[in-house]
């Protein structure tokens, strides 16, 4: 049994079950004051999706981790047990088809077999299909257990719409969580509002994990890299051979495909099994 991160064991059981959980995490003025310092930092707006930790500048990321870290202490110490945070950064999705997020998973970063890594993401204004809330496929982190990275493909790449149309929306309040196992298959749609939706995420695995990465050479081989618990605050120029970590082996691997069958059948047998479950 992988360790447990949540103090309410309930809690523990849905994130295990379902690869996410929503939760009242902060209030909204808190979830303001980390959206008011996102404005302070960007004197121009982005466009598209973005993501800060994109940005090569320390400084800058250490302050938006700092400022989050004071206002998130408080609930992480409540709802939280055993854990290790790996940073924090803004995603804002702004209006316009560009903000659409496709489908994926996150990163392998640690050791599956034993452990998972999750974030913590909240909105710092309230989520909706129409400005694009996250879509989620419950229950997917069970489907298979191939590594993922910026640069290894997707097992179900062109499959996507099966995948999209089995997703469910989950609108969220400002100041709430939505915490994932990086495993999960999730997406968002595209923001049709004038205003752009503006997240805070949190990352965390549990104490004892250790962090890695894996990446694909151009001779196709996987190098696989310790890496240090600051990682997600450091690492910036993404799918490419990141610029700190130990080496630790390289492997060849062969990245795995899903027909639209097997995909299809994993959803179903996920389906059936929560039928049955609730019926029991």
């Amino acid at each position: 049994m992988k360790p447990s991160i949540f103090k309410n064991k309930e809690t523990q059981y849905l994130f295990d079950r379902d690869g996410y959980v929503v939760i009242d995490f902060i209030s909204a003025d808190e979830a303001s004051a980390i959206g008011k310092k996102f404005y302070d930092l960007h004197s121009e707006l982005p466009k598209g999706f973005y993501s800060a930790a994109f940005s090569s500048d320390d400084t800058f990321k250490q302050e938006i981790f700092d400022h989050t870290k004071k206002i998130f202490d408080s609930a992480m110490s409540k709802i939280f047990t055993d854990y290790k945070i790996l940073g924090s950064t803004f995603l804002c999705k702004s209006p316009g088809e560009a903000g659409k997020v496709g489908v994926h998973q996150d990163w392998s970063v640690v050791d599956e077999s034993k452990f998972y890594s999750a974030t913590i993401w909240v909105p710092t204004i309230d989520t909706s299909e129409e400005n694009g809330a996250l879509r989620v496929l419950p229950g997917s982190h069970l489907f298979f257990d191939f590594l993922r990275s910026p640069n290894i493909p997707f097992c179900y790449h062109d499959n996507e719409q099966l995948l999209l149309d089995n997703m469910i929306t989950v609108p969220m309040k400002s100041g709430q969580a939505f915490i994932l196992n990086h495993a999960v298959i999730h997406a968002s749609s595209p923001n049709k509002t004038d205003k752009e939706r503006l997240v805070i995420a949190y990352g965390l695995i549990p104490k004892d994990a250790e962090l890695v990465f894996f990446h694909r050479n151009s001779s196709g081989k996987i190098e696989e890299f310790s890496m240090p618990d600051d990682f997600f605050q450091r690492y910036y120029n993404v799918g490419e051979r990141p610029l700190f970590g130990d080496l630790i082996k390289e492997f060849e691997y062969l990245s795995p495909f899903l027909s639209t069958t097997e995909l299809a059948y994993l959803i179903q047998h996920e389906k059936q099994k929560r039928k049955e479950e609730m019926n029991a």
